[in-house]
């Protein structure tokens, strides 16, 4: 499944949305993730290991490896 991500230059996650499906009808006002300076907009593949995770939920456990590219989500490395 694929998510819309904002994130910064550090790949931290700012907001997560999902697409809206093909057939959505595009004739009134449009709307979609908006990025600040410094940040980035993305469409990214969400880690198949959180694919069951709660859209609000998924903010805080992934973040964006920026080192890859293309850039791509990741589960954040679980702390001791």
């Amino acid at each position: 499944m694929k998510v819309h991500v904002v994130y910064d230059a550090m790949g931290e996650v700012i907001s997560l949305g999902v697409p809206l499906p093909p057939a959505y009808d595009f004739s009134g006002p449009r709307s979609g993730p908006l990025a600040l300076a410094d940040q980035h907009v993305a469409e990214l593949e969400l880690p198949p290991e959180l694919a069951d995770v709660g859209i609000v939920d998924l903010s805080q456990r992934l973040h964006v490896d920026t080192k890859q590219k293309p850039h791509r989500l990741a589960a954040k490395k679980r702390q001791a």
